[in-house]
Formats: C-alpha cells, structure tokens, sequence
C-alpha cells in the first residue's frame, strides 16, 4: 500500500510502513539512505512561517585531512559552544560532507534575534577553531551568506534537501578514517510540523507519482535547469521491474499543488 507524507516543506512517498522502527545505534560509517531519509524529512518539517530570527547559510572547510572523525567532532563542537555564545543565538543546522578531495566540511544555517553586526563572526569562530588544532582554515575559504526569510530557506533545504546517499559529497568516508560519527545535526528552537499522512491503493499511487513528476518537470523547464529535466524523466525507471513499480518520491511540491493533485485522483 503506498504511502504518502506531506510535510510543510515536501513529500516523501514509499511503499508500505514509511517510518519503520529502529533498533540499536551502530557506529556510523558514512552516509546511509536511512540517513539521508532522516535529515531529508527534518527539512522537509520546518515550519518556515515560524522560522524567526535573521539567518546566515555557512560553509566552514578546512586544508587538510583531520586525523579521525573524533577530531573533526571535537572541532565542530568547539565551534558550536563559541557560536551560542554570541549575543542571541537562537538554532543551528549543520551537515557533514565530504569535498572531491576527500576533506570534510560543513554546511550550515545557523539562526540570530538580531543581524550580526559582523556576519563573518560564525566562519571567524571556526578559523580560529582550527588554528587552535593546527589546521590551515584561510577566511578566503569559508562562506556566510544571509539567509532572506522564507525564500532563502527554501533555497537552503532545495540544495540539501535534493542529494541523496549517491551525491559526489555523500559517497564513501575520507581516507584513513575507521568511522564518520554523526553527520547532522540541529540545535535549538526549530518550528516543525508532523506531516499529513495518507494511504493510496496502488493505482492511485501509481498515478500521484506520475502527476508529482509531470509537475516537478514543468518547473525544472520553466527555470531553464534541462539537467534536472532528464533527470526527472527517468524518476522512477528501473532495470528491476519490481523495484520500479514500488520506486517512492521526494521532492518540494507547494502544499496548494500538492491538494490539488491529490484531489486529482478522485477524478
């Protein structure tokens, strides 16, 4: 029986029991896509209206390869008791990547009462977090751009939101490290909202994949973005025809069009 999940910022579609139990926390070695499913439906949760405070989207990176993920946890953390210490810090967001090179970084949205009055202050902290260990973090490096209300949001969980277990930055571990540890994580206040959760009969599946697909597709047109085109086109192919027939969805649809192709199948 498919699945759907309409949260405030997107949908997840499976097949099935979609938030099946857990068991033992293992020691984290890489990106998983039961992992990936998490930090995708946090996202996908924020209540964007409630989203208060002025925003700033970061990109912390370092020269060199820390020694192990240990270290490169004890720097993040570091970094996050500096940066609640500045005057009304208010919610952080962070992921663990990894470059072409194989060298971890972090993206960022980290939430403030008020605009910094020094917006590179949060990539400052993580400068001299790594100075501190001995490892080379140039400010030419880092990133920190304003986070415009709802729209920067969005365009924030778009970019985070869309790479999945097989993007370049998620695919293995660096080199020499034996395990990864956590890679996200959110602190503070964050609005969320538990999503509306329906059971489809397999043909009105079937159908409401088609519809979310045709209409992502308009849209990657519209904007000009033909990569995404082809990609959207062959969404749910797959050499296995079992796999195909229960392949789900994730992706940002409006609420309105999301009712409104639900309302879709009735007809």
């Amino acid at each position: 029986m498919p699945v759907v999940q309409a949260y405030p910022n997107g949908l997840t579609m499976g097949q099935g029991n979609s938030n099946p139990s857990g068991g033992l926390r293992t020691e984290i070695n890489g990106w998983t896509s039961s992992a990936v499913r998490r930090h995708t439906r946090f996202l996908y949760s924020v209540d964007t209206p409630r989203l208060t405070g002025h925003g700033y989207a970061l990109t912390l990176t370092v020269k060199n390869l820390p020694s192990s993920a240990d270290d490169w946890k004890k720097a993040r953390e570091a970094w996050i008791v500096r940066l609640r210490r500045l005057p009304g810090f208010l919610r952080l967001h962070w992921v663990t990547e990894w470059q072409k090179r194989g060298v971890p970084h972090m993206h960022c949205a980290v939430y403030f009462e008020k605009p910094l009055e020094i917006k590179e202050l949060p990539t400052l902290l993580w400068v001299l977090v790594c100075e501190k260990r001995g490892w080379t973090a140039s400010m030419r490096s880092q990133d920190s751009k304003p986070i415009d209300g709802a729209a920067g949001w969005l365009k924030y969980l778009s970019k985070h939101a869309s790479r999945g277990v097989k993007h370049y930055q998620r695919m293995g571990k660096p080199e020499g490290w034996e395990k990864t540890g956590r890679l996200w994580g959110k602190i503070g206040d964050w609005p969320v909202e538990l999503p509306i959760r329906a059971e489809l009969t397999s043909s009105q599946g079937f159908r409401f994949r088609r519809l979310v697909r045709s209409y992502l597709i308009s849209q990657a047109r519209m904007s000009g973005d033909w990569k995404r085109v082809s990609y959207l086109r062959r969404i749910l192919k797959n050499n296995d025809r079992v796999i195909s027939q229960v392949r789900g969805l994730s992706d940002w649809v409006p609420e309105s069009v999301f009712y409104n192709l639900v309302e879709c199948l009735d007809g």
